[in-house]
Order: structure tokens, then C-alpha cells, then sequence
């Protein structure tokens, strides 16, 4: 009996000791590592690798934790618990990269982070996240992040198809970026702007320059919002990133960068909009037509396997392409004779002319400089004129040499603005029309419309109104105008 008390002393004793020790076990199986995400965001392009995040298109658990990491990283989180997933170290950089890169509203986290994981499985259990910027600083970026969003989204209304949303969004990214690069002859570099926020989405929402991953960040947060199903594509040996998007059922490469022409002046002309790399195969991206896109990949996005857009009626636009009410408008070019009509498209393809006037600008070339997987060089050749179009206030604004005209839905053609110089663009700013011209390029010149009527009715002797916008939409310039424009001022 007093042996069997004094065995079962000892095993007290003993699970005492096991119990008291487990903590200290418990610490020594945790270990701490430091990771590196691969972001777009900071330039990486070598990153279609691993397994991708998108919400909605994982397993219950999966989903689940990627919403709690983006959520975390959001709210700018400490610590982030992910050990539901069961991921090992090797899984978990994938998993975290693409979360960022596919949410471009977390343009502030850095690529830089810390796991806990277990000794004994090599599972990670939580992350600790670093950041680019000081919270501060980030509730400040997101919402000028969110609200140029929101200019953007405006841009699209519900009468559009997916085609002509994502073709509109394409149109204003290229029509306001400006790629903060400036190249010699031979397209090599000759200075580089060392911010890293144009790397990011928010670089663009934030005063429109933006480079390859930028434009690229943009338009996958964009097409997100509008459900449009849109991925990611890079390349490490181009040092170059696009998208795909899905539409239709096919996948098709988009890539905004090429397509802003800006890219190569490093100026923003408003209104440019090239479409060379807009809704292309990948057989054409690879030809020198498609600028020879090599070596590249994504996480989702399969094969563009279809043609259908490879030849298309948008390919030697230049300028934007505005839907308006289902139907396409938009500046066809003639090059030869250095003029532009304005042309009407239904869906169905009809097409007709919206006003059989003649635009007049001139044309100028440019060439860019594109390497193959081999490393030759090829000198891709491109006309532009200086013919741009606006709609606002349902009408459509058109330049030439140097006056800007208005036309209306019903095809009457009007003189809004004259003599405002050699006009080389066209735009709009939230409402305002605005221009540049030859002699000043970085010159922008907002259009004051009360202040140029109201300039003009005190220093001109001339009864003619011929000189200012329909800003009552009667389809008539007359002394109403000037009515109206008195009336809202007042």
C-alpha cells in the first residue's frame, strides 16, 4: 500500500513538472520567419506563380481567411491569424502576393512581412504585415484612392454591355495617364522617376501617372467593381505587365500602356486613345502587329485563343470612343487627306456618319521600339492626328486646327470655341472642357464657359453667339445660352 502511494506521488510529480514546462515547450515550438511578397505594386513582374486568391473562387476555408487578411490589411492590422489554412512556409508567399495584388486598394502594404510558424509541422500560423506608408498618411491615400474610382465608374452606365464598360474604361485611363518616363530615340531610358506609388493604382487615381502596373492595377480594380471578370498578366523578361479580361466567355489581352500614346511623348494630351492592344489574341500580341508581347503568364486567366477582335473597327482610332445610349461614336480617321468625320456604330454594325463635316488636323507619326524573346529590336511605326472628341453636357465636342466645335445627337454642327490656338488636345476635368496647344504642351487651358461669354459680350460688337457652347441643349446658340449661364451663376 505504501509503495503504491508512493508510485503515485511520483507520477504527480511528474505531470506536475510536464504541465509546468509546457509553456516553455509550447514557446520553443513557435519559430519566426521573415517573408517577401512579389507585388506588382513595387515593379516585381516575375510573379505568376502559385495559387491564386480571387474571393469567390476558393475552398470555404481558403475564402474565408483570404477576406480576414484583406479585411486586416484594410484596417491596417498588427497580426493576422491564418492558421486555419495549414499552409507550410512554401505555400504561404503565393497565397499572401496575390491577396495584395489582386485588391489594389492595398496599394499601402509592403511586400515585406513576418510568420510564426510551428517548429514540429511547418504550418504558418499567423502574419505579421509591414506597411509602406504611416496609417495617417493611408486613411488619406484611400480616400483619394476611392473617390478617383468613382470618377472613373461614372464614365459607365447600365445601357452599356461588358464590352463597351471596359472599353470606356480603357479610353479614360489612356486619355488621362501619363506614363512618368521619358525615353531617347531608341526607347531606352533615359530618366526614371523613383516613386513607387506609380507602380500602384493609386498613383494614377491620385494625379494620373502611372506606369505598366499601374495602368494594369487600375484596370483590374475597375472591372472588378463593375463584376467583370479580369486578371492580372506579366512578364519578367519584358520587365511588363497588362490584363485579360473575360468577356463573352473568351479571354482577351488588354494592354493600356501600349495603347496610351502618352507612354511615348511623357506628356499628357488629353483625349489620346490608341486600341492596338485592345481585345487581342495571343497570337496577335506575340506579332509584331500586337507589339510583341513574349514570355508571360497569369494566375487564372486561360488562353486567348479567340480572334474575333483581332481585326476590328476601333483599330486605327486614336482617340476615345464614347457609348451613348448602346451605340458607339466616335472620330474615324483619314489619314491620306489629314481629316476626321464623325461616325455613329450600332451594335448590330451599322454605321453612319453623325455630321457629314470635315474635321481638319494634321497628322504626325511615331515609332516604337519593341525587343523580341530574341533580342531584336523592331521599329513598330504609328500615325496619329490631332483631331479629339469629348461628350459632355449630350453633346459631342470635336477640335480641329485650332477652333472646337459641338455637335449635337441630331448631327447640327455648331462653332463653340475659336481661335484658341494649334490645338494638339481635348478633354474634360469634371465638367470643364479643357485643351492644349502646340506651343505649350504642358499648358493646360481650362474653358470657363461664363467667363468666355461673359468676356465676349463686353468687348465684342458683333451680335453673333456663334462663338459659344448650346448650354441649354435647345439645339440653338442664341442669347438664351447666355440666359441660362447667368442663371446658374446666380
Amino acid at each position: 500500500m505504501k509503495r503504491s502511494k508512493r508510485i503515485f506521488a511520483v507520477i504527480c510529480i511528474i505531470i506536475s513538472a510536464v504541465l509546468m514546462c509546457a509553456p516553455i515547450i509550447s514557446l520553443a515550438a513557435v519559430r519566426t520567419g521573415e517573408g517577401e511578397a512579389t507585388l506588382l505594386q513595387e515593379g516585381e513582374f516575375d510573379i505568376a506563380t502559385g495559387e491564386s486568391v480571387h474571393l469567390g473562387a476558393l475552398s470555404s476555408t481558403q475564402e474565408t481567411v483570404a477576406e480576414r487578411v484583406y479585411s486586416a490589411l484594410l484596417n491596417y492590422s498588427d497580426e493576422i491569424d491564418v492558421s486555419s489554412l495549414r499552409y507550410n512556409v512554401s505555400q504561404i508567399e503565393a497565397f499572401y502576393s496575390n491577396i495584395i495584388n489582386d485588391n489594389a486598394d492595398l496599394f499601402f502594404v509592403s511586400s515585406s512581412y513576418i510568420y510564426y510558424y510551428s517548429q514540429f509541422t511547418n504550418k504558418v500560423t499567423a502574419i505579421v504585415p509591414q506597411y509602406a506608408m504611416p496609417q495617417s498618411e493611408k486613411e488619406a491615400a484611400l480616400e483619394v484612392f476611392y473617390e478617383g474610382a468613382e470618377l472613373a465608374l461614372e464614365e459607365v452606365d447600365d445601357s452599356m454591355t461588358d464590352l463597351q464598360k471596359a472599353l470606356t474604361i480603357h479610353d479614360y485611363i489612356c486619355s488621362y495617364a501619363v506614363y512618368p518616363q521619358i525615353y531617347d530615340e531608341n526607347g531606352k531610358y533615359v530618366k526614371e522617376l523613383d516613386l513607387d506609388i506609380y507602380h500602384s493604382a493609386y498613383g494614377f487615381f491620385k494625379d494620373f501617372n502611372a506606369v505598366c502596373a499601374g495602368y494594369t492595377l487600375t484596370f483590374s480594380y475597375l472591372m472588378h467593381r463593375l463584376g467583370i471578370e479580369c486578371e492580372y498578366v506579366s512578364s519578367a523578361a519584358m520587365e511588363h505587365a497588362w490584363n485579360k479580361i473575360k468577356i463573352d466567355g473568351n479571354w482577351y489581352n488588354v494592354d493600356i500602356t501600349y495603347d496610351n500614346s502618352d507612354f511615348v511623348e511623357a506628356e499628357n494630351t488629353y483625349g489620346m486613345a490608341l486600341h492596338t492592344c485592345f481585345m487581342k489574341s495571343d497570337s496577335y500580341f506575340q506579332s509584331e502587329d500586337g507589339l510583341i508581347h513574349f514570355d508571360y503568364s497569369s494566375f487564372d486567366a486561360g488562353d486567348a485563343n479567340d480572334t474575333t477582335y483581332d481585326s476590328c473597327f476601333w483599330d486605327d482610332i486614336n482617340s476615345r470612343i464614347y457609348t451613348v445610349n448602346g451605340d458607339y461614336y466616335y472620330l474615324e480617321p483619314n489619314y491620306n487627306n489629314q481629316y476626321v468625320r464623325l461616325r455613329k456604330r450600332t451594335l448590330s454594325g451599322n454605321v453612319s456618319f453623325l455630321n457629314t463635316s470635315m474635321f481638319y488636323a494634321p497628322t504626325f507619326s511615331f515609332t516604337l521600339y519593341r525587343e523580341d524573346s530574341s533580342g531584336v529590336l523592331h521599329e513598330i511605326p504609328h500615325s496619329d492626328i490631332l483631331a479629339r472628341i469629348v461628350y459632355l453636357d449630350g453633346k459631342f465636342y470635336v477640335n480641329d486646327y485650332n477652333d472646337i466645335y459641338a455637335v449635337l445627337l441630331s448631327g447640327k454642327k455648331v462653332k463653340a470655341f475659336e481661335d484658341t490656338g494649334y490645338l494638339i488636345s481635348l478633354g474634360s476635368v469634371q465638367g470643364d472642357i479643357v485643351y492644349q496647344t502646340y506651343d505649350d504642351m504642358s499648358d493646360v487651358v481650362k474653358i470657363d464657359k461664363t467667363e468666355y461669354f461673359s468676356d465676349y459680350l463686353t468687348t465684342s460688337s458683333s451680335s453673333a453667339y456663334h462663338v459659344y457652347p448650346d448650354c441649354n441643349n435647345d439645339g440653338i446658340i442664341n442669347g438664351r445660352d447666355w440666359a441660362h449661364i447667368i442663371s446658374i451663376r446666380n
